[in-house]
């Protein structure tokens, strides 16, 4: 027992030489035709070691991703894998779930995410109806073709991130 009081106390102390530490989780949902942008920008909560409100940007290739907050910005460096969308061909539904860890740059983080360290995971789910053809030999079927624009109604991006997060 006095051993495991001793592990406690030398991890608390670490704990507070190091900064705040906490399970940081963000969250965020965007519908219609903001969904469907080209880059979109999805609002976002963070919760854990900083509470605050925010939003990214997943418009681009770039493998870095500024979540900008109203206490700063939290800059992470992710993954950036393209898996094949899952299409349903009764409901024309078409969604790419992406999913992917990401590293915290505190160095490039600004405000109370200045200096920050921490990694996770984050999954984002776009989703959206395509259309149906009107007309030819495909009359009735899913229009899944890379021209194709989907419907606002029922498009959606879901946007979360869950991970350890040190701040100071």
């Amino acid at each position: 027992m006095k051993s495991l009081k001793k592990v406690l106390a030398t991890a608390s102390a670490a704990q507070q030489a190091s900064g705040r530490v906490n399970y940081e989780t963000i969250n965020g949902f965007l519908t219609g035709s903001r969904a469907l942008a080209n880059a979109p920008v999805v609002p976002v909560q963070l919760r854990g070691a900083v509470n605050t409100r925010g939003s990214i940007n997943l418009g681009g290739n770039s493998s870095v991703s500024p979540i900008r907050t109203i206490k700063g910005t939290l800059t992470v460096q992710h993954g950036n894998p393209s898996p094949p969308p899952k299409l349903n061909y009764r409901t024309c539904r078409e969604t790419e779930t992406i999913s992917t860890g990401y590293t915290v740059l505190g160095n490039r983080s600004s405000g109370v995410f200045r200096g920050a360290r921490g990694n996770g995971h984050a999954v984002v789910v776009f989703s959206a109806i395509a259309p149906r053809y009107t007309s030819g030999p495909h009359k009735g079927q899913c229009n899944f073709s890379s021209n194709a624009q989907p419907k606002p109604n029922g498009a959606y991006i879901s946007f979360q991130a869950q991970g350890p997060l040190y701040v100071r």
